[in-house]
């Protein structure tokens, strides 16, 4: 089983549904899914921040549409914690661990992640790329971190056993989470800024934040965090920033959040179609993990090794945090 801690389907599924489709998740992505092996995910709600759209709508919308779909759903199983991810796989099912991909939607409503806790979520960054009333992503400016209102939103989300994610902030954010707690921290889809100067990617003083406070990182398949040279974009030297990071960090610490968006070229996002030539040479979509997986096997890292990065390190995180 592969557990991919990073998937924007559920964005997908909002345009298809409000284009007249249903079971969007088995129709369309449930094959490739199968393909990779991918036994379960956090799927995210991303609210759009930055093409004009009112985040608090869009993050309603992607909810309402998630909440149809998945009533629907036979294949898909919403998920709260380890027992129901291991009951799920026993049945068969994709497991869906549901997370906020940003918390512009809510704006300055802490209360609402009780509510959005009791719709299931059980994952949260405070900001996409943004700055919001929380904390500041890393189109931000460099001198904003967290806010004080962020600072209690990350006291309640903690106090909720949900999964705070770092992903998407910038540093002085990220540094600023890491004094304010004292569970495990996840960034579910950046790699190391060693080999790729991505405003996303994670320095190695943050890599070993990370492992201090006994996180995790996801490895992220999207071409820019892998190299700035297009040419090298591909599934190889994504296995470079694999093996830094687990030399770096150690095994233990390390997992997937591939980020894929295969279904660029539909409704979803269609505006940023120019991104196509970012998706990743050799494995385009999550229906080639298995390619990655070999070449990882290939460059050193041993089954056990794989078995933890696949799936048993999200598993432990899972654990730590919500039991």
């Amino acid at each position: 089983m592969i557990f991919d801690g990073h998937s924007d389907i559920f964005s997908d599924v909002r345009y298809k549904r409000e284009a007249g489709e249903r079971q969007v998740l088995k129709n369309r992505h449930l094959e490739r899914l199968q393909k990779g092996g991918i036994g379960g995910g956090c799927f995210v709600i991303w609210a759009d921040t930055f093409n004009g759209l009112d985040p608090k709508e869009e993050m309603n919308a992607i909810l309402r549409h998630m909440q149809d779909e998945m009533a629907e759903a036979e294949d898909f199983v919403l998920v709260h914690n380890t027992a129901e991810i291991e009951a799920a796989e026993k049945a068969g099912k994709i497991s869906v661990l549901l997370g906020l991909e940003g918390l512009a939607g809510i704006g300055e409503e802490i209360d609402r992640i009780h509510e959005l806790y009791d719709m299931g979520c059980r994952h949260a960054m405070l900001t996409w790329n943004e700055e919001n009333a929380l904390a500041t992503g890393v189109k931000g400016s460099p001198d904003r971190g967290v806010t004080a209102l962020g600072k209690q939103a990350i006291r309640l989300i903690q106090e909720k056993k949900m999964i705070l994610d770092v992903s998407h902030l910038n540093e002085k954010s990220f540094w600023d989470v890491i004094k304010a707690t004292d569970a495990p921290i996840l960034a579910s889809h950046s790699n190391a800024k060693a080999l790729a100067a991505a405003a996303r990617n994670l320095t190695d003083e943050q890599l070993l934040a990370i492992r201090d406070t006994r996180g995790l990182v996801g490895l992220n398949a999207f071409g820019d965090f892998i190299s700035e040279v297009q040419a090298e974009q591909d599934v190889d030297h994504l296995v470079q920033h694999a093996s830094y990071i687990a030399d770096k960090i150690g095994v233990e610490h390390l997992g997937f959040g591939f980020d894929f968006f295969e279904f660029l070229n539909t409704d979803f996002m269609g505006s940023y179609s120019e991104q196509e030539d970012s998706r990743l040479k050799g494995m385009e979509d999550c229906s080639k993990v298995p390619v990655m997986i070999e070449k990882m096997r290939k460059a050193g890292f041993t089954e056990k090794d794989l078995e933890l990065i696949g799936h048993k390190n999200w598993m432990n995180l899972i654990g730590k945090i919500m039991g």
